[in-house]
């Protein structure tokens, strides 16, 4: 799920995303990257018949949106994927590596975790460093949604690009996913079937760098787990910021758009109007998004567990909150207020 510079450097913060994302025109394509996306073009269309969610966790497949009113019939857990199932993706996963050393050159390598295929052209040691973040990433989300310690819930294992140079990140997104990747630092990309390829590029700042690269996998994990249906802008933002939060707890993106929030929070006496609702939560509501699920969380951790765990059962939104959570949207949104000292606080 990728953030727009445009959307979200409304309100002065620390660069989410670096302003070369947006100072800098994408460079014209190199000959080699026709043949790149000439490539995924044809493993796209395999006899699968799968389908690329265009950069945006938010907007994957068609059936995979959820909303509060949903009735139909809900959308069947993802399948166990066999032996021959993970060894085609990890395939497809290597491939595509191969087109991105054909991209940027030589100097892209791979280090394989236990979750990821982390590919890069950064130092081995930074590489390392990097890949590390994630796979505790994985740990802290498979604690939290109780996954069995060792589980591999990827189909095959999450691709990950990081590209030490922004016009590479660029050429790579417009050849790979036909999608324009200005104004943006990184994305994560899923696909109907389950497979997950996030890129980015490397930031200036380490701990900045750090937060995006927890944030946007957070949201691969939410697209593997249990099953395809999506969970809400608010929710899936609100999950991605905390866990990002708190991994990195040194950086201050997080805890900067909290206090923002928390302004407009005071000036508006509401989240918004279209919070829960919206396809995409607006800028100044990353966070509200966070703080909420922070205190949902530090409310009640299992009746959280049990809210997410019902939208990717089937439930809509609302009715996994009266169900899981036991409260509705006003209430939560009140109690809410009242912990960080807003009073009469309403969505």
């Amino acid at each position: 799920m990728h953030i727009p510079l445009s959307q979200r450097d409304r309100h002065p913060r620390p660069q989410r995303h670096a302003r070369t994302a947006r100072q800098t025109p994408n460079p014209p394509l190199r000959p080699v990257l026709i043949s790149i996306f000439l490539a995924i073009a044809a493993l796209a269309s395999a006899p699968a018949k799968t389908s690329w969610a265009s950069g945006q966790s938010d907007t994957n497949h068609p059936q995979e949106k959820q909303t509060s009113a949903q009735t139909s019939a809900p959308l069947p857990a993802w399948p166990a994927p066999t032996p021959e199932d993970h060894a085609r993706a990890m395939r497809e996963s290597k491939a595509l590596a191969e087109q991105a050393r054909a991209a940027v050159g030589n100097t892209m390598r791979e280090l394989e975790t236990q979750y990821f295929l982390f590919s890069t052209d950064l130092p081995q040691d930074e590489a390392m460093m990097w890949a590390g973040l994630l796979d505790r990433m994985y740990a802290r989300l498979s604690d939290l949604f109780g996954v069995e310690k060792g589980a591999n819930i990827w189909l095959g294992k999450a691709t990950v690009f990081v590209f030490s140079k922004p016009g590479d990140y660029y050429a790579f997104e417009s050849a790979v996913f036909e999608s324009d990747p200005a104004g943006t630092a990184g994305r994560c990309h899923n696909r109907s079937d389950g497979m997950v390829v996030i890129a980015f590029y490397r930031q200036k700042q380490d701990m900045d760098f750090a937060t995006l690269l927890v944030h946007e996998s957070v949201h691969g994990f939410l697209h593997r787990y249990r099953s395809p249906i999506h969970i809400p802008s608010w929710a899936n933002e609100g999950l991605a910021d905390t866990i990002a939060a708190e991994l990195v707890p040194k950086s201050s993106w997080v805890p900067n758009e909290q206090k923002r929030a928390k302004t407009q929070l005071r000036q508006r006496g509401n989240l918004g109007g279209d919070f829960f609702t919206t396809e995409h939560i607006d800028a100044w509501q990353y966070g509200v998004a966070s703080s909420l699920c922070s205190f949902m969380i530090r409310e009640n951790k299992k009746g959280y567990v049990a809210f997410i765990n019902g939208i990717k059962d089937g439930l809509g939104w609302e009715e996994s909150l009266r169900k899981n959570y036991n409260t509705d949207a006003p209430t939560l949104v009140s109690a809410f207020g009242r912990s960080i000292g807003i009073k009469a606080l309403t969505p």
